[in-house]
C-alpha cells in the first residue's frame, strides 16, 4: 500500500508543476515551438539518461526473472486490452473507436508515470517501469500510426522494430543494464552530469505536461467534456486498466515494488502523444484532447483507488 500522506505531497508537487506549465502558456513564455523543444529534449536525452542511471546503479542480476515476469505481464496486459477494445459500442464511428482504443492501451507512463513512481518507489521503482514498458513502446512504436492513419500502410512492422530498437529510452536502458553487469565504474565527472540532467527530468517533464493541458483545454468543447464515451474511456484507462494489471501480476506472483510500479504505470492517464499523432494524421484532435485533458484531471482521483 502506498502512504496516504506520501501520495498528497506527491499530487501537490505534480499539480504545482502542472499549473507553472499551464501559467506560463498563458503568458506566452512558452508556446508550441518551446514545448515542440521540451519533448524532443526529455524523450530524446534526458528521459534515456534516467532510465540509463536507474539501471546502472538500481538493475542486479537476481532481478532477472523479476524483469522477465514484468515483460511478460506488460504483454499479457496489451494483449488483454486489445482485446476488450473489440467490443467497444458499434455505434461509435470509426475514427473515434480506433482513437479510444489508443487511449485505452497507451498511458502517459513515461511522463507522468514515471516521476510518481520515482517519488514513491524510488528508483527501483523506475527500473520495474521502465521494464513493464517494453512491450506497449514495441507496440506504440509497430501500431500507433494504424490507428490515426488506418489507410496508410506505407509503414511495415520492420520500420517499427527499427524505430523501437533506435529509441532513446531503449538504449538507456541497455546501456545501463550492460555497464552494471560489467562492473565498470564510471568516472565521477560524467555520473555527476548524467546525475545532473536525471534529476532534471520529474520537474521538465510534469510542466511539459501542464503546458500542453493548457492548449488540450483551449480544444476542448465544454458541451461534450463529460460525455459518456470520454468519461468511458478515461475510467477505462484510469481504473480497469491499473487493476487489470494488478491482477494480471498478482497470477504471475509478481509483488512489492515490482508489482506497485506497473500499476502505477496503467494508472496514468491517457498519453499526450495521442494529441500529436492526431494532428499529423487530421484525425479528430477535440475528442483525442478531451480525452487526455478529462483523464489527467480524474487521475489526482483515481490514483487514491489504485494506492492499494
Amino acid at each position: 500500500m502506498i502512504d496516504g500522506s506520501v501520495l498528497i505531497q506527491v499530487e501537490a508537487q505534480v499539480f504545482l508543476y502542472f499549473a507553472i506549465g499551464i501559467i506560463l502558456k498563458r503568458i506566452r513564455l512558452t508556446g508550441p515551438k518551446e514545448d515542440q523543444f521540451l519533448s524532443e529534449l526529455l524523450l530524446g536525452l534526458i528521459l534515456p539518461v534516467n532510465v540509463f542511471v536507474s539501471f546502472y546503479q538500481s538493475m542486479h542480476m537476481d532481478q532477472l526473472i523479476t524483469g522477465g515476469l514484468l515483460i511478460l505481464a506488460g504483454t499479457l496486459v496489451v494483449l488483454v486490452i486489445l482485446l476488450l477494445t473489440r467490443f467497444l459500442p458499434r455505434s461509435i464511428p470509426t475514427d473515434k473507436k480506433r482513437i479510444a482504443e489508443f487511449c485505452m492501451l497507451i498511458s502517459n507512463g513515461s511522463l507522468i508515470g514515471i516521476p510518481l513512481i520515482e517519488a514513491l518507489c524510488g528508483t527501483a521503482g523506475v527500473v520495474y517501469a521502465n521494464i513493464f514498458m517494453v512491450p506497449t513502446r514495441v507496440f506504440s512504436n509497430v501500431a500507433a500510426k494504424d490507428f490515426f492513419d488506418p489507410a496508410d500502410h506505407s509503414g511495415s512492422w520492420k520500420d517499427g522494430v527499427k524505430s523501437f530498437a533506435a529509441n532513446p529510452l531503449i538504449i538507456g536502458m541497455a546501456a545501463g543494464f550492460l555497464l552494471n553487469l560489467s562492473g565498470l565504474i564510471l568516472p565521477a565527472p560524467i555520473m555527476n552530469v548524467c546525475n545532473g540532467l536525471s534529476g532534471c527530468m520529474s520537474p521538465l517533464a510534469l510542466v511539459l505536461v501542464g503546458s500542453t493541458l493548457a492548449d488540450a483545454f483551449a480544444q476542448v468543447s465544454l458541451g461534450k467534456m463529460f460525455s459518456l464515451p470520454v468519461l468511458a474511456i478515461c475510467l477505462f484507462r484510469l481504473l480497469a486498466a491499473p487493476y487489470l494489471t494488478l491482477l494480471i501480476c498478482r497470477l504471475l506472483g509478481l509483488s512489492g515494488t515490482e508489482c506497485a510500479a506497473a500499476v502505477l504505470v496503467n494508472a496514468a492517464p491517457v498519453a499526450n502523444t495521442a494529441t500529436i499523432f492526431c494532428q499529423k494524421y487530421h484525425g479528430d484532435i477535440n475528442f483525442t484532447s478531451t480525452c487526455v485533458f478529462i483523464s489527467t484531471l480524474l487521475s489526482f482521483v483515481t490514483l487514491w483507488l489504485v494506492r492499494f
